[in-house]
C-alpha cells in the first residue's frame, strides 16, 4: 500500500516518490483535442503538404546554397566592375632611362626595410638599378657580356638574379641588403638563357637545349640538367615546389619532378595539341608559362595563341579559357605579365599594343575596334614629342601604339596601394596606374 508523503506525490509507472511541484497537470479529452487542433493551425503543412516538408539538414544545405550563390554572383559583379574601372586608365607618366641599349627586361621590388628599387636590363648587356629616392636616375651597376641582351630579371628574398643571352652564360646575383655586393657566376655548358625562374635560392634556367636546376645559388656544386623531348632550347619556365614546368621551341611543354633522377625527361604535357598534325605542321613555339589559380598554366604561343590548361589532367588537350585578341607571329621577346591578384594577364602585341584580359572570365579589357582606329592614325615617338598635347595619346595603355613592339612588362603594387603597369619600349619606362584617371582626358 502506498503512503501519502506530504509535499509528495507516487508515480505508479516509475515507482517513486516525486516533488508535487514537477507533478504534470491532468489532460482530458476534450483538452487533448484544443490542443491537437492547436498544433495543427501552429504547423499546416505537416498535414496538410506533406510534399513541402523539408529536413534540418536538406534547409540547411539549401542555405548555404542560396548563400554560395549570392557570393558567386557578387564575386562576377565585382570582376565586371573591375574590368570597366582597369580598362578607363588613363593616368600614367614616364623616365627616360638613357641606358646604352634598348630595355629588355624590368623588374620593381619593395624590400622588407620598406626600400622600393627598379631594376632595368639592356639589349647590350647593362644592368641598371634605381630606387624612389633617386628619382627614376638609372645609373649602369654592371655589364653581363657586350654582346649579349639581359634576358631576365628576378628577386626572391635578399638576392636578385640577372642573366643574359649568348654564347657565354653568366648570372650576377646582387645582395639588396648589401649595396654594390654582386657575385658573377659562370656556367661554361650552358648557353643562351633566355628564361629563368628564382624562388628560395632556387634558380631554374631555360637554356639551349635543356632546363638548367641549380638547387642553391649560394652553394657552390653541381648543377642538374632537366631535359625534353628532341632536345628542344627552352623558352620559357615555371616552378611549383618539387614541379618544373617548361616551354620549349617544338611547340612541348614538359612537366619535371625535381625528386626523379635528372635522366628522365619529364612528363609531356598536353601532347596532342602541342605536337607534329597529320599534315606534318610544326607546332608553335611556347614562348610564356604561368601557374595561375592553383591548377591553371597560362601558355602563350608564338602564333598569337594564348590559352589556359588545366594541370590535373595533363592529356586533355581542351583548353580551359581563350585569351582572344592577342597577336604575335614570330616575335620571341613580348611582355606579358599579371597583376598581383592574379585577376587580370597583360600582354604586348608584334602590333606595338597593349591588350588585357580577365583571367576568370577571359573578356577583354581592350577595345580592338577603337583602338586600332587611333592607333592608324600615328605611331608614338618619345623623339619626335615636342609640344604636351602629343603626351595625351599615351594615357591609356590599351589605346597606345608605342614605337617597337613592349619587350617587358610588369604590374606592382605600390606603397599607396595603387597598381602600376610598366612597360619598357626602348630606352624608356612608362608606368600606367591602372583604374586611375587623368583630369586632362
Amino acid at each position: 500500500m502506498v503512503k501519502d508523503l506530504p509535499g509528495f506525490y507516487f508515480d505508479i509507472e516509475r515507482n517513486r516518490y516525486f516533488p508535487l511541484s514537477s507533478r504534470p497537470s491532468p489532460v482530458t479529452a476534450e483538452g487533448s483535442s484544443t490542443q491537437r487542433n492547436a498544433l495543427s493551425r501552429k504547423r499546416p503543412c505537416v498535414e496538410t503538404e506533406p510534399w513541402l516538408t523539408t529536413t534540418p539538414s536538406a534547409t540547411v544545405h539549401r542555405t548555404r546554397n542560396l548563400l554560395s550563390s549570392e557570393a558567386l554572383n557578387q564575386r562576377i559583379l565585382n570582376s565586371q566592375i573591375n574590368l570597366v574601372t582597369q580598362a578607363s586608365t588613363s593616368r600614367f607618366d614616364f623616365s627616360q632611362t638613357a641606358s646604352f641599349g634598348n630595355i629588355t627586361e624590368f623588374c620593381s621590388t619593395t624590400s622588407e626595410d620598406g626600400l622600393t628599387r627598379r631594376y632595368i636590363g639592356d639589349d647590350k648587356g647593362w644592368f641598371y638599378t634605381c630606387t624612389v629616392a633617386q628619382m627614376y636616375m638609372w645609373p649602369p651597376e654592371i655589364n653581363l657580356h657586350s654582346l649579349s641582351q639581359v634576358s631576365s630579371i628576378k628577386i626572391s628574398g635578399h638576392n636578385c638574379v640577372t642573366t643574359c643571352f649568348g654564347p657565354f652564360t653568366k648570372v650576377a646575383v646582387q645582395d639588396l641588403h648589401a649595396s654594390g655586393r654582386t657575385t658573377l657566376i659562370t656556367f661554361n655548358q650552358v648557353h643562351d638563357v633566355r628564361a629563368s625562374h628564382f624562388q628560395d635560392s632556387t634558380l631554374i634556367l631555360g637554356a639551349k637545349g635543356k632546363a638548367v636546376h641549380i638547387p642553391n645559388i649560394d652553394v657552390s656544386g653541381s648543377v642538374q640538367y632537366l631535359r625534353n623531348h628532341q632536345n628542344s632550347d627552352i623558352f620559357a619556365v615555371d616552378r611549383d615546389k618539387n614541379l618544373v614546368y617548361t616551354g620549349a621551341r617544338n611547340g612541348s611543354i614538359t612537366r619535371h619532378d625535381l625528386r626523379v633522377p635528372s635522366e628522365k625527361n619529364g612528363q609531356w604535357l598536353f601532347q596532342s595539341r602541342f605536337s607534329a598534325g597529320k599534315d606534318n605542321t610544326v607546332p608553335s613555339s611556347v614562348l610564356y608559362l604561368k601557374l595561375v589559380q592553383d591548377s591553371q598554366l597560362l601558355v602563350s604561343q608564338m602564333n598569337g595563341e594564348m590559352c589556359t590548361y588545366d594541370t590535373r589532367f595533363p592529356m586533355k588537350y581542351t583548353p580551359s579559357r581563350i585569351f582572344r585578341g592577342h597577336r604575335n607571329s614570330v616575335t620571341q621577346k613580348l611582355g606579358i605579365c599579371l597583376d598581383p591578384g592574379n585577376d587580370f594577364v597583360f600582354a604586348a602585341g608584334e602590333d606595338h599594343r597593349i591588350r588585357g584580359w580577365s583571367l576568370r572570365t577571359g573578356k577583354a579589357l581592350h577595345d580592338d575596334s577603337s583602338a586600332s582606329a587611333s592607333a592608324s592614325a600615328t605611331s608614338i615617338s618619345l623623339a619626335s614629342s615636342s609640344s604636351c598635347s602629343n603626351w595625351t595619346q599615351f594615357r591609356s595603355p590599351f589605346k597606345t601604339s608605342f614605337p617597337t613592339p613592349v619587350p617587358t612588362m610588369q604590374v606592382t603594387e605600390e606603397r599607396d596601394g595603387s597598381l602600376c603597369l610598366w612597360a619598357g619600349s626602348q630606352q624608356t619606362l612608362y608606368r600606367y596606374f591602372l583604374g586611375q584617371y587623368s583630369r586632362e582626358t
